[in-house]
């Protein structure tokens, strides 16, 4: 009996002591910060002539470099665009990145191009690469 009591005393400080660090270490789900879906993360506007809107949602950031546009034989068109500012990424090092609304205006869009984009959430997490077909209206 004694046996059975002192197991079960040993084992359920265990389980509280390896709870606790868990919860710790990899953080708790009740007060972990929610990652918004791409599409809620970085909005994009069906283009208005040749004008692309992308909004980017609070504690996001999107690349400069990795946001671009393609006609439909996949040649990069020239944009005009808000100044980036520069920023210390953990995986990229000092690159831009536009953490406000980005307008792209296309220098002879097509009728048809395809947008893309990639960026990251501030808490650490990062879209994979994105690209979005549009119609361009004239």
């Amino acid at each position: 009996m004694q046996r059975t009591l002192r197991f079960l005393t040993v084992t359920s400080m265990l389980f509280v002591t390896l709870q606790s660090h868990a919860a710790g270490t990899f953080g708790s789900s009740f007060d972990a910060p929610a990652i918004l879906p791409v599409d809620q993360a970085f909005q994009v506007t069906q283009p208005t002539g040749s004008t692309i809107q992308i909004s980017v949602a609070p504690g996001t950031y999107l690349y400069d470099d990795k946001t671009f546009v393609e006609d439909m034989s996949g040649q990069r068109l020239n944009t005009t665009r808000p100044d980036a500012h520069m920023y210390d990424d953990p995986i990229f090092g000092m690159t831009p990145i536009h953490r406000q609304d980005v307008t792209l205006s296309v220098d002879a869009a097509t009728q048809s191009v395809t947008l893309h984009y990639q960026g990251c959430a501030d808490v650490g997490f990062c879209y994979p690469p994105q690209q979005q077909e549009l119609s361009i209206s004239r």
